[in-house]
């Protein structure tokens, strides 16, 4: 009789025991699923970040690039012989180190 009451017990706390892990895996299962969906909210913030910093260093670029090609023709209209001179000098130089290698 005795053992039978260990075995009823035994028998009570495997199933108890088996509750608590199929309780543990649903806990798991949306903890799983709420870090996903925390990280995919902070990836496409993060994408609209990088996306927002992109467009913004274009727009600087352009600026500046139009800003600097202005300059160039003025000083190319201003000097024109020192822009002939420093352009076939560079020429020259290039031309020289592609022969040697």
């Amino acid at each position: 009789m005795q053992l039978e009451g260990k075995t009823d017990k035994l028998s009570a706390d495997f199933d108890g025991l088996v509750a608590q892990l199929a309780s543990l895996r649903q806990d798991i299962t949306q903890l799983t699923g709420s870090v996903a969906a925390l990280a995919e909210g902070r990836g496409r913030k993060m994408a609209n970040d990088i996306s927002d910093g992109l467009s913004e260093a274009v727009s600087y670029v352009e600026r500046k690039s139009t800003g600097a090609e202005a300059e160039l023709e003025k000083a190319v209209a201003t000097h024109p012989l020192l822009a002939l001179g420093l352009a076939a000098g560079f020429g020259l130089m290039i031309g020289a180190m592609t022969r040697r290698g």
